[in-house]
């Protein structure tokens, strides 16, 4: 179980800084004629475009990223968008096991904790299981002081793993939500 535990705070800490950089790029758009793409980090290659157009990056029929939208073959039956939610980005490899799946949603009608709260019922319905909240020293404190919301999950014996983090930023509240699981879980 520490070993789970361990890999759970990395991935949340990990979730965390993408979640607070995503929301900042987010915020703040590329710059005009940069020919500069916001590419989440967990992307599974690079990606080029214009400041007037998506980017997107593939690898392969089961690997893929995208800013602005969700990537085409993302198992949004797993972690699907939240309604009234805009998509900042998705990424998914599904050729790896485990296979990993990432969704960075963004609304400014939901507050964070109803971003927290609907995405807990989207994983808790698939048979994850909170796992009690990090003790209040270090990164913990520090996210939780700096009104980032965080939980993690844990399925199949700790075998699967989710996180989810949550921060409001300019009025939005912008949540990633990241799963670790078989790959035949995503759907």
């Amino acid at each position: 179980m520490a070993l789970t535990t361990h890999r759970i705070r990395r991935l949340a800490g990990a979730t965390a800084l993408a979640s607070a950089a995503l929301a900042m790029a987010a915020c703040s758009g590329p710059t005009a004629g940069s020919g500069q793409s916001t590419t989440p980090p967990s992307s599974s290659a690079s990606a080029s475009a214009s400041s007037t157009s998506r980017a997107t990056a593939s690898a392969s029929a089961s690997a893929s990223g995208t800013v602005s939208a969700i990537a085409s073959g993302f198992p949004s039956k797993t972690l699907p968008l939240m309604p009234g939610a805009a998509a900042l980005a998705t990424s998914f490899d599904a050729s790896t096991t485990p296979a990993v799946a990432s969704l960075v949603a963004s609304s400014s009608k939901s507050s964070a904790a109803e971003m927290l709260d609907y995405y807990t019922k989207v994983l808790t319905d698939q048979g994850f299981t909170a796992v009690p909240a990090a003790s209040s020293t270090g990164a913990a404190s520090a996210m939780a002081s700096a009104g980032t919301l965080l939980r993690d999950f844990i399925r199949s014996n700790g075998s699967e793993t989710a996180t989810i983090t949550v921060v409001t930023a300019n009025g939005q509240a912008v949540a990633t939500v990241s799963i670790s699981v078989a790959p035949s879980a995503l759907k």
